[in-house]
């Protein structure tokens, strides 16, 4: 009987032991889970941050498109803006030309008026003739 007795202790040493080793091994594996738990929330919120970044490079790209558009757009404006002026800076010489030769004609008018108050000649006398006129009463 000692002998069983022995055995049944060694059983219940190992038996112990056992329990010990599980009771570590259930541990670790508690552990193990929650670094799991936790790498995978950090793996989600990286692929979240990355899933933004990603959104937001895109908007960026997406402005950065339409920003092109309208500086084309507005390089397009201001081309059509300067040909413009330069036609109607042509279309007003065009019409200052139109203008001028009228107005050199009443400037040629206005000559006319002034060649009648220009001295006379030498050999007109407006005074003498006004005592002619005044001997004739």
């Amino acid at each position: 009987m000692k002998q069983v007795d022995q055995q049944k202790e060694t059983a219940q040493e190992a038996r112990a032991n056992d329990q010990a080793v599980l009771v570590g091994l259930r541990e670790q594996l508690e552990t193990a889970c929650a670094e799991v738990s936790i790498a995978r929330r950090q793996r989600d919120a990286a692929e979240n941050h990355v899933a933004n970044l990603r959104i937001e490079r895109d908007r960026h790209r997406d402005m950065s498109h339409a920003q092109d558009r309208a500086e084309r757009s507005l390089r397009q404006q201001l081309a059509q803006a300067q040909l413009q002026v330069m036609n109607l800076h042509h279309e007003v010489h065009y019409l200052n030309n139109q203008l001028n030769p009228i107005l050199d004609g009443e400037e040629d008018g206005l000559d006319m008026e002034e060649d009648d108050d220009e001295e006379p000649e030498e050999g007109d006398d407006p005074i003498s003739d006004l005592d002619s006129d005044h001997d004739k009463d």
